[in-house]
């Protein structure tokens, strides 16, 4: 196997007695894989999401063997983006009774969007690495201008996922879900309640919201991802209702999609102001009979990521490229829709 898989690219965090968050250590970048929390019960354990790559999920079983030896019952996938659910396979292996999880719009978008995405992916992806492995082989990042430290430690980092994602393909398996959610589900009680919960859609139709109540702990998948948000596809307007439905739940702690845990809400609040911010200024835009092209060009957000970026050139292309281009994108294909 390549080296990605042999590499303990995470580190486990006690929360609270019995729940674990297992947080990915690579940048992001191009290609990531997912964070996961871990919530060991009496009988079994429940994992809220896979890895992009099945040795990085058997980096997070590794983890789990590390605090019980209870089997895993339940993974919940938050939402259908193969960085969450393309591991899955690696739990029905290791675990022949587990049961998966995923709100409806997930499970259809799994078939409509991610298998085209996967199918793509395996295509153009070998093209793109020797692109880049040459870039880099001369100082040069994505953009062939001199790469910074930071973009280059990123591009490296994804071409290793990636890398292991091709090995890994031809024996690649789709799982179906066992249980879907369409507003709530809840799993167990007392102490150790998890309730999976849909808002409406976010950063894709089908964001599940894990929130443990006794423990003030929750899970946002991709709804919340650090040090950037991630916009592809995403739904602007009502993700700023989403992320009010998801903070009124008051968590103590908040395990991210991508980055660190999070022990409050500032940067909640911060994304959410980013994504009013370019709901209004698309809205104003699109009443203005402008085109997509001059709404690209007048909603930049550029006060806002150079304070999030300080101009480090890998976070400018990330902030960019990753959020305010598909977020701008989304939204006015979204206010021309209303």
């Amino acid at each position: 196997d390549n080296a990605e898989g042999l590499r303990p690219n995470l580190e486990l965090v006690r929360l609270a007695s019995g729940v674990f968050a297992a947080v990915r250590a690579e940048p992001l970048s191009l290609a990531v894989n997912s964070n996961s929390l871990i919530i060991v019960r009496d009988k079994d354990v429940v994992v809220i999401d896979a890895q992009f790559t099945r040795a990085a999920t058997q980096q997070t079983i590794a983890a789990i063997r590390k605090v019980t030896k209870k089997p895993v019952g339940y993974v919940i996938n938050t939402h259908w983006h193969d960085d969450h659910v393309a591991g899955d396979q690696v739990y029905v292996d290791s675990f022949p009774s587990v049961r998966f999880v995923m709100q409806e719009n997930t499970v259809a978008d799994l078939t409509a969007l991610g298998v085209p995405n996967r199918k793509q992916q395996v295509e153009a992806v070998p093209a793109v690495v020797e692109q880049f492995e040459r870039l880099l082989s001369m100082g040069l990042g994505i953009d062939t201008t001199p790469a910074s430290r930071e973009e280059r430690r990123a591009v490296i980092s994804a071409i290793g996922i990636v890398q292991q994602s091709l090995h890994e393909a031809p024996g690649f398996r789709a799982v179906t879900p066992t249980d879907t959610v369409r507003r709530r589900m809840i799993l167990g009680q007392g102490r150790d309640r998890i309730d999976l919960l849909w808002f409406g859609p976010g950063n894709t139709r089908g964001d599940l919201v894990v929130h443990l109540p006794a423990r003030g702990i929750v899970a946002s998948g991709d709804l919340v991802v650090a040090p950037v948000p991630f916009a592809f596809n995403s739904y602007p307007a009502s993700w700023v209702q989403v992320l009010d439905s998801l903070m009124a739940l008051e968590p103590r702690i908040l395990v991210p999609g991508h980055g660190p845990v999070m022990r409050d809400l500032r940067y909640v609040r911060l994304v959410q102001e980013w994504l009013s911010r370019i709901n209004r200024e698309v809205s104003a835009s699109a009443a203005r009979g402008d085109s997509l092209g001059q709404a690209l060009e007048s909603v930049t957000l550029d006060d806002v990521r150079r304070q999030v970026t300080g101009d480090e050139k890998w976070m400018n292309f990330l902030f960019r490229r990753f959020f305010v281009r598909p977020a701008v994108t989304a939204a006015f294909e979204q206010a021309k829709t209303r």
